[in-house]
């Protein structure tokens, strides 16, 4: 079925007088997680498409490069729910209408069925050939076996958000008062065994896209992520015996209580982070923990040493316990950036509060010399 066969019957049922441009962006944006600003081309993506390209489009159906910057971020399921929402009379004139093109369509399934149609003529614009039955279920087959095996680890793995390049979606949903899996896994490199090092959960759009996908490109992109991943992993698992005070919950829960007058004349020029961080090599990591340690180190350390006073940490142990984590990562041969994060990763899991102030703790340690060692010329 032919993209304009498709978009003709949509905007007919659809589209509220629209005019063909302006029902074309509100469609995909219904089908994709996009917005239209995301559709523009890759040497300029903020270019939004004129209303004579999409008229090009209504005709001819998608550019290659149109179909692969949105195919992996299609959401049949809105446009489906949108059409099913419909009286039983429009989904029945619609039904009708695609009976030439889909013989088992009935008003019940309307929505599934062509959205599911123009989600594979995207795919095929794209350069993805939609599986046959039967290989799909063998797919499926071989796909749940894949999850009842290896299903719970991968999942932790990705904290429960689709790692695939792009998306993000949840990999588990709360509904009818219970957690719910929306999440399949996927070889990475399909012509390899499935091991836990070649497998990756991904919702289940990535996944179906995935599994038609044979481009380098974009099995390079996943292997990437899944590394990201098992680094990750790897980081946790190393600092799980490494302990860290109870009480740097307290530390970071006041240092979210400062405001600007707290902060207004406690200012303080970093001296040390250059003997630490080249600017030329991460000016990015050197900027964060150049501008927190000048705003927050003064406060910070107030705090560390009145909370010692209290008897509700210790301050010795902690900056012994910082020193400790820090040389665990260096000897792993992690990055600056990477110690960075995974140090901040760690006080955010043992506090729950928000990454800014795990960081302003990690940059305090870092002047004080636990984190990094200075840089030998």
């Amino acid at each position: 079925m032919e993209f304009k066969q498709i978009f003709d019957i949509l905007q007919k049922y659809l589209s509220d007088n629209d005019n063909a441009p302006s029902f074309f962006r509100e469609l995909i944006s219904m089908l994709t997680e996009m917005s239209e600003a995301e559709w523009g081309s890759l040497k300029d993506p903020s270019q939004q498409l004129s209303d004579n390209t999409i008229r090009s489009y209504i005709r001819r159906g998608l550019t290659k490069a149109m179909a692969k910057r949105i195919v992996y971020r299609l959401n049949p399921d809105n446009l489906a729910d949108l059409i099913n929402e419909r009286e039983e009379a429009v989904r029945d004139a619609m039904a009708k209408d695609l009976k030439g093109y889909i013989p088992d369509v009935e008003a019940d399934t309307v929505g599934d069925d062509i959205s599911l149609v123009l989600a594979e003529n995207i795919q095929l614009a794209a350069g993805l050939v939609p599986q046959d039955k039967l290989t799909k279920q063998r797919e499926q087959n071989a796909k749940a076996e894949l999850k009842s095996r290896y299903g719970d680890f991968l999942l932790t793995e990705t904290g429960n958000y689709c790692p695939f390049p792009g998306c993000g979606r949840e990999l588990v949903i709360s509904g009818n008062g219970k957690a719910i899996p929306t999440y399949e896994v996927n070889l990475i490199e399909k012509d390899k065994p499935a091991t836990s090092d070649n497998l990756i959960a991904l919702c289940p759009q990535c996944s179906a896209t995935y599994s038609i996908d044979n481009e380098k490109k974009t099995m390079t992109a996943l292997k990437k992520a899944k590394k990201s991943l098992m680094s990750h992993r790897e980081s946790v698992r190393m600092l799980n015996d490494k302990p860290l005070e109870r009480g740097i919950v307290g530390v970071v829960g006041s240092l979210k209580k400062l405001g600007d007058k707290d902060l207004r004349d406690a200012s303080l020029d970093p001296k040390k982070i250059k003997q630490k961080i080249l600017p030329s090599e991460s000016i990015v990591l050197y900027n964060t923990v150049n501008n927190l340690v000048n705003i927050y180190y003064v406060r910070t350390r107030e705090i560390l040493i009145n909370l010692d006073k209290k008897h509700e940490i210790d301050y010795d142990e902690i900056q012994s316990q910082m020193k400790s984590i820090y040389l665990k990562l260096k000897k792993a041969k992690k990055t600056k950036e990477e110690i960075f994060e995974e140090i901040v990763d760690k006080i955010h899991r043992m506090t729950l509060q928000e990454m800014i102030y795990c960081q302003i703790v990690v940059c305090f340690f870092i002047q004080k010399c636990e984190v990094y060692d200075a840089i030998t010329e």
